[in-house]
């Protein structure tokens, strides 16, 4: 499994995810769809997930806050220490995303898009230039993290569900607005606590 925390998602997985917003588009009424990936609503993340062949790709787009508690660069020990907590837990994808058994997948690539990435210590310098927008942008006050999950698959036929355990691991969030797309079909759903179970 090759786990990064890196700036630029690959090519594969930015060709795949593009083609899932555009089916997310023409699932959602124009007006939330509009909002649904550009919108930092605290408590509320966006997730995707699209099945290609033997691969299912999942990207989770949440402002930090629901993480974390904050939305600054971490300015003391503790906050550096629960950033990195934070990137470490999201790195764990197969413990946060949970699959049919019989579906025989495995985590094959995770990407973390953090705008001070902690992950195994090291901290980007304050100065450092990022060439990508976080939702809003974390010069206005707000700070996003994408994380992008690429799974390998041996029998996908029996991906039929995703069962997201998110809301144990980080408890400020709320409410998870998922789009699907597969050669099945595409599909959206709403998540919360105690009903985090997106059908496939």
């Amino acid at each position: 499994m090759i786990t990064r925390t890196r700036f630029n998602p690959p090519l594969a997985a930015v060709s795949r995810l593009a083609l899932l917003a555009v089916c997310a588009s023409a699932l959602m009424p124009p007006a939330h769809a509009q909002r649904a990936h550009g919108a930092h609503e605290h408590g509320v993340a966006h997730l995707s997930v699209a099945i290609e062949g033997a691969e299912l790709l999942i990207e989770l787009s949440t402002p930090l806050d629901n993480l974390v508690g904050f939305e600054h660069a971490p300015a003391t020990a503790a906050q550096r220490a629960t950033l990195a907590d934070a990137e470490a837990r999201l790195s764990q994808g197969a413990e946060l995303f949970r699959l049919p058994e019989a579906a025989g997948c495995v985590l094959a690539e995770t990407v973390l898009d953090s705008p001070w990435p902690l992950q195994a210590g090291k901290e980007q310098p304050a100065d450092h230039d990022h060439d990508h927008d976080h939702g809003v942008g974390a010069r206005e006050g707000h700070a996003d993290l994408i994380a992008t999950y690429r799974f390998e698959c041996a029998r996908p036929a029996a991906l039929d569900a995703l069962r997201v355990e998110l809301f144990d691991v980080f408890p400020r969030l709320r409410e998870l607005r998922a789009v699907r797309a597969a050669e099945s079909g595409q599909g959206a759903a709403v998540l919360k606590p105690g009903a985090a179970v997106l059908s496939l």
